[in-house]
């Protein structure tokens, strides 16, 4: 027998307390980065959306993977007080992957509608922000008339 064997120590176990705190710390470090990524996705808005005016606001929408826009979207962009001051929603709406892309619809009180997409999050897509404009609601579903912002 190996005398270099017999002369080791034995190990002692790791303690559950270490084991915890290594954990918790591996989260928080976690927990900082997403903070820091989402902080960084904001500042990379254009400055036309960051900039924007501010207008009255209706529910924020989520659309359910795989579901169709809800009618409360074109309620909020057709209702009474749209046309004369305008209005904005924000539409959540999740990748295949489950990826949050945002998108904000402004009917101006002008006339013409904004539309915002916020594909920072989209990790198989553009990651991207994008900025179009359209002559009103109508053109929203058609494209047509749309230009980019």
């Amino acid at each position: 027998m190996d005398s270099r064997v017999a002369d080791a120590s034995p190990r002692r176990p790791v303690s559950l307390v270490a084991v915890l705190g290594v954990a918790l710390l591996l989260f928080a470090v976690g927990t900082g980065a997403w903070v820091v990524w989402q902080l960084t996705a904001d500042g990379r808005a254009p400055a036309a959306f960051r900039e924007r005016p501010a207008l009255p606001q209706c529910a924020p929408i989520t659309v359910p993977q795989g579901r169709p826009v809800p009618a409360a979207l074109q309620d909020c962009l057709l209702g009474a007080g749209a046309q004369h001051e305008g209005v904005e929603v924000q539409v959540t709406s999740l990748t295949t992957e489950g990826d949050p892309i945002r998108t904000y619809y402004r009917v101006l009180p002008g006339g013409g509608v904004e539309v915002f997409t916020d594909a920072t999050a989209d990790s198989f897509g553009s990651g991207e922000w994008s900025h179009d404009r359209c002559p009103d609601v109508a053109a929203l579903e058609s494209g047509e008339g749309c230009q980019p912002g």
